[in-house]
């Protein structure tokens, strides 16, 4: 199984980036052997896009980052991969943490706690569970 992580730098050892379109590395993980592909990042218009289609293309089943931006967000969460919030620790330190069931999910693009948007209106809040909870 694969997890991408926004890092600082190229290694688990290097700090969870709190910022998925700013970031200089994205790690993936596979989690089973704990083999790990860097991948420079190099930001640019519509890079988060395109970081985001690299997640989808290694087939990974989490992303753990700090802020999203909305495209990157919607194309993550329409595929089904589940979105971890951390900061300030190792990126070895975070994969523990998502194990665990530590981290803290990011259930929308703005980074609030709650759901939000048109999948919400009314009662039914199927929408939120189902798009924004993988």
């Amino acid at each position: 199984m694969n997890i991408a992580i926004t890092t600082a730098g190229p290694t688990l050892d290097s700090s969870v980036f709190y910022e998925f379109a700013q970031t200089p590395y994205l790690l993936i993980v596979d989690v089973d052997n704990m083999a790990c592909t860097p991948i420079a990042h190099t930001c640019s218009t519509g890079s988060d896009q395109e970081l985001a289609r690299t997640v989808l293309e290694y087939r990974c089943e989490a992303v753990i980052t700090g802020k999203l931006n909305e495209k990157a967000f919607d194309l993550l969460a329409d595929e089904g991969v589940t979105r971890y919030s951390a900061a300030d620790v190792s990126a070895r330190a975070a994969l523990e943490a998502m194990e665990k069931r530590e981290l803290d999910l990011i259930r929308n693009a703005d980074g609030s706690p709650t759901c939000s948007g048109e999948l919400h209106s009314g009662s039914d809040s199927a929408g939120c569970e189902h798009k924004h909870l993988h």
